[in-house]
């Protein structure tokens, strides 16, 4: 489990258990009531925008969205973190969520992957079409390997001569599953048994893409979070500090209001002092 930079143990955002944070080893026990320090808390309109102040909001609104939930726009996993937690190989499942493309969409009969490893949508009617255009290519193959016209009944064999779409398909996937030949007629409407990616009951390879689809979703980020609508979203740690920076009155209003519901106990450690401290504020040298 990766630790932020506040040293607080990150669990996977969107989990069932919230994506709470661990604390550290020492951490929240009543032994610490007595040492605690409450930190001052600057007026947010006083914070000046510096490198120092995002950071220690962003920070701030971490270990809020962890403790009651607000802030949550700061619930962002790293991706292998977020599979982990979610019960999928973190690399099986970033190849699957990583495939899909504009090619793709849930509401089509099958998905396969297209040739440079990306998730494609068709219909039975495309998949005829490209038999009817490989016609004589499947008539040859039929004609030289026993085996795939064992698998052939009369009328389907029939149907391969007089140029039938329907029988022209079967042929085709009867070809693939011999030795992989068309392997364009390799499609499904089963993800899992496509990608080889396999969920833990509740969250299978379909929830997966769909919630890619549906989301704004894109390789290659820091992190990835839900949005609003329970889909992923891609964000980077700058984006993040950027939308501290937004929300600087909540995340202050937030650990305020914590700090007066709770006594001020446990959950305020050192870090959160530190945190605080780290706040550029104007009149401050």
């Amino acid at each position: 489990m990766a630790q932020d930079r506040n040293g607080n143990n990150h669990k996977a955002a969107g989990r069932p258990d919230g994506g709470q944070f661990d604390r550290k080893p020492g951490q929240g026990t009543d032994d610490d009531l007595e040492e605690t320090v409450v930190p001052e808390f600057p007026a947010w309109d006083h914070i000046k925008d510096t490198p120092a102040s995002r950071e220690a909001l962003l920070g701030l609104a971490r270990t809020m969205s962890s403790w009651d939930g607000s802030c949550d726009w700061a619930d962002a996993s790293e991706p292998d973190e977020l599979m982990s937690g979610l019960g999928f190989d973190p690399a099986a499942a970033m190849t699957l969520i990583d495939a899909v493309g504009d090619d793709y969409y849930p509401t089509r009969e099958y998905v396969r992957f297209d040739d440079v490893g990306m998730l494609e949508s068709v219909d039975e009617a495309d998949l005829e079409d490209q038999a009817v255009d490989e016609a004589d290519d499947i008539r040859q193959y039929v004609e030289d390997t026993p085996e795939v016209r064992e698998g052939l009944d009369a009328d389907t064999l029939r149907g391969v001569r007089d140029g039938d779409p329907k029988a022209l398909l079967a042929a085709a996937r009867e070809c693939c599953m011999w030795d992989g030949a068309f392997d364009w007629s390799d499609a499904t409407d089963d993800i899992e048994s496509l990608s080889g990616v396999y969920g833990s009951g509740r969250y299978d390879a379909q929830w997966l893409v769909d919630r890619t689809f549906f989301g704004d979703y894109e390789p290659g980020h820091d992190y990835i979070r839900f949005d609003g609508y329970g889909n992923f979203e891609s964000v980077d740690e700058s984006t993040l500090e950027s939308e501290a920076w937004d929300n600087r009155e909540e995340i202050l209003d937030a650990v305020q209001g914590a700090r007066d519901d709770m006594d001020f106990t446990s959950w305020t450690d050192d870090n959160v002092a530190d945190m605080l401290g780290k706040l550029d504020v104007i009149g401050e040298d």
